[in-house]
């Protein structure tokens, strides 16, 4: 999950519970559209977590992930994880910044204890940003209801229009030009 209903509350400064099954809904609708406009999926792999540290260890890709990637580029697996990239696991409720790669080691920090020990636990790599990038969709997603696809309206003396953009998705600009493309030849 790209982030969860607390985390976009306190990005978006929201209190109290009265969207928070509109917000719930969104969030996946929110990492659609980002993986829309990406054009290409999250990284994901194995890792094995051990209970009160920060480290996750013997990295292996995941299938997909395999396909995906042109592996000979990398020194190890663990190399195509970025630092301040965040890492979630559902199972293990790992949901965390990678502070540190270590290429030789092929593992990665964290920067929170893991609360478990477990192997082989898959994780999704989140790029650098995202959540944020998720927490304006879905500020955008709450602001534009039944607005939303309309250029202009008139009713009497009240007039409203709205501004082009210059994306295909129907996100504003700056939501956009925050997300790293991918195009594939």
């Amino acid at each position: 999950m790209i982030a969860t209903l607390s985390q976009i509350k306190t990005l978006l400064n929201l209190t109290g519970t009265s969207k928070d099954t509109l917000i719930s809904a969104l969030i996946p609708e929110a990492e659609a559209k980002y993986l829309q406009i990406r054009n290409y999926p999250f990284h994901q792999f194995y890792g094995n977590i051990t209970n009160t540290s920060k480290t996750i260890a013997g990295i292996t890709l995941y299938p997909s992930t395999v396909r995906d990637l042109s592996i000979s580029s990398y020194k190890s697996t663990a190399s195509f994880i970025n630092r301040m990239d965040y890492l979630y696991s559902s199972l293990k409720s790992i949901d965390n910044y990678v502070t540190e790669v270590n290429d030789t080691a092929n593992s990665v920090e964290i920067d929170t204890v893991a609360s478990s020990t477990a192997d082989s636990v898959v994780f999704t790599v989140y790029p650098q940003g995202s959540k944020m990038v998720a927490a304006k969709l879905i500020q955008y997603m709450m602001n534009s209801n039944s607005m939303n696809g309309l250029r202009s309206e008139s009713v009497g003396s009240y007039s409203w229009s709205k501004g082009d953009t210059s994306n295909p998705y129907g996100v504003p600009d700056d939501i956009f030009k925050s997300i790293k493309r991918y195009v594939t030849a």
